[in-house]
This record gives C-alpha cells, sequence and structure tokens, in this order.
C-alpha cells in the first residue's frame, strides 16, 4: 500500500493583518507582555511567542506590504514544497491569490476555502549551498 505523502507540515502561525503596525506590536508585547521571536528588518512582520505553545502570533502591516486585509486572524500552514502545494491544490478547485510573496526567508501564498475564509500557505525558502 503506497503511503500517502502529506504536504501540510503544521500550523506554524496565525496572523493578524494590521492597518496600524506600530500601534499593535505595542498592544501585543508592551501591554500583553508577549516576548518578541523575530520581527522582519522592514518593521513590517512581528512574531510572538505564546508561553510554551510552537504556533506564533503573528502581525503584518497590511498597508506597507500591500497586502489584502482582513478582519480576524489567518492560519497560516507550513507546507514542504509550496509550488507543488499550490500546484495539487488548484487541480482540486482551490482558490489562491495572484502571487507567490517572496519574503527575505520565506515564500508565501494566500488561498481562500470553500466557504471563502482566508488563509496561508508558506515554506522557509532554502539557503544557497
Amino acid at each position: 500500500m503506497k503511503k500517502k505523502e502529506h504536504l501540510v507540515k503544521g500550523l506554524e502561525w496565525v496572523e493578524a493583518r494590521v492597518p496600524i503596525y506600530a500601534e499593535m506590536v505595542e498592544f501585543y508585547h508592551r501591554t500583553l507582555g508577549l516576548l518578541v521571536n523575530f520581527e522582519e528588518e522592514r518593521k513590517d512582520f512581528i512574531q510572538f511567542r505564546i508561553g510554551g505553545s510552537k504556533t506564533y502570533l503573528a502581525l503584518l502591516d497590511a498597508k506597507k506590504t500591500g497586502s489584502e486585509y482582513a478582519q480576524g486572524f489567518i492560519p497560516t500552514l507550513e507546507v514542504s514544497d509550496l509550488d507543488r502545494f499550490v500546484s495539487r491544490m488548484k487541480n482540486k478547485g482551490v482558490k489562491f491569490a495572484k502571487r507567490i510573496v517572496e519574503g527575505e526567508h520565506v515564500r508565501l501564498i494566500d488561498f481562500y476555502d470553500t466557504g471563502g475564509h482566508l488563509l496561508q500557505a508558506f515554506e522557509f525558502k532554502r539557503k544557497s549551498k
């Protein structure tokens, strides 16, 4: 029996796309006391650690990045191969954003479930040899 390959590796973060980035960073870091796990040098994306959880809370500056603004949080799934994931999901009728976003450390794309809810898939960039 052929073993089924799983493209989704885990839930890496949930993301809020915010219109006032600095204000939200202040709230989550200073007011709630969440520890920073990582922040982009461009100051448009930050991840906070939530206790011992392996899933991060992330904020994205929707204005600075030109990303689609969304109310609530966006589940972000780590996949083993983003191009293969997109191809397979498109073959199953899943709707995607127009392009893959190339970040400094990751490649990612927005997609939608059958109810129209926004999700995101990403892969870490492989280091060049």
